[in-house]
């Protein structure tokens, strides 16, 4: 998007942090915990195509992010458009598609893993994302198998670590912030989701989520 294990606050382990808080939810990140993607390869496809160097290429991608693709504030095609603006070049739909969502693809052991747990507890999706790279996965991959629940920064127009996104799991669920447990590879989303009552561990590769998951006295 670090052990998952190793709680950033420094208060003590994931085991420590389950302890007498009873996980009802789990609620997972995509991007580097179940989806798998390689950026750098993204951008030289990108770079490749329109024979801007690194440097300006990210500052294209700077400027079109700022205006608000995964918090779904402007449409595919417009965001297009800007792209070929700050990139000088003329992408069709479908020549974006393909590279923007190149290497994107599903780890077939989280994958497992996923559905192993969802016969045990309710699984939810909480997901910076735009709209192409759901849709891709989904069409692709069927990623929404997994969950009773997706919340998606594009579709609810807010993007993790921004609280509100957090409180619309507790919404969702009706459940309170300590009996959900959040999981992502990023610190800086995973401190988020304790700040407004959530338990949290970050995710570094299977095998530690699954010492965490077992912390918690979760079974797979």
């Amino acid at each position: 998007m670090e052990a998952a294990a190793n709680i950033s606050d420094g208060n003590g382990s994931a085991a420590d942090a389950g302890k007498g808080r009873e996980v009802k939810l789990l609620v997972f990140d995509a991007g580097h915990v179940f989806v798998d993607f390689d950026w750098e390869e993204v951008c030289k496809g990108f770079m490749a195509r329109s024979g801007r160097s690194r440097e300006e290429l990210k500052e294209a991608l700077a400027h079109v992010g700022s205006l608000g693709y995964e918090r779904g504030t402007i449409a595919t095609l417009d965001f297009l458009a800007e792209l070929n603006r700050a990139l000088g070049v003329s992408l069709t739909l479908e020549e974006f598609r393909r590279l923007w969502t190149a290497t994107f693809h599903e780890n077939a052991e989280m994958a497992a893993l996923l559905q192993s747990l969802s016969s045990r507890l309710p699984l939810y999706l909480l997901s910076n994302t735009n709209e192409e790279h759901y849709n891709f996965l989904q069409s692709t991959y069927n990623v929404a198998r997994h969950f009773d629940e997706l919340i998606l920064s594009y579709q609810v127009g807010c993007a993790k670590p921004d609280p509100a996104i957090y409180h619309e799991v507790m919404k969702r669920s009706g459940l309170p912030p300590e009996n959900c447990l959040f999981v992502d590879d990023l610190e800086i989303n995973v401190e988020a989701a304790r700040s407004v009552g959530m338990q949290a561990v970050q995710f570094r590769d299977i095998a530690r989520l699954k010492n965490d998951l077992k912390s918690f006295g979760i079974e797979f």
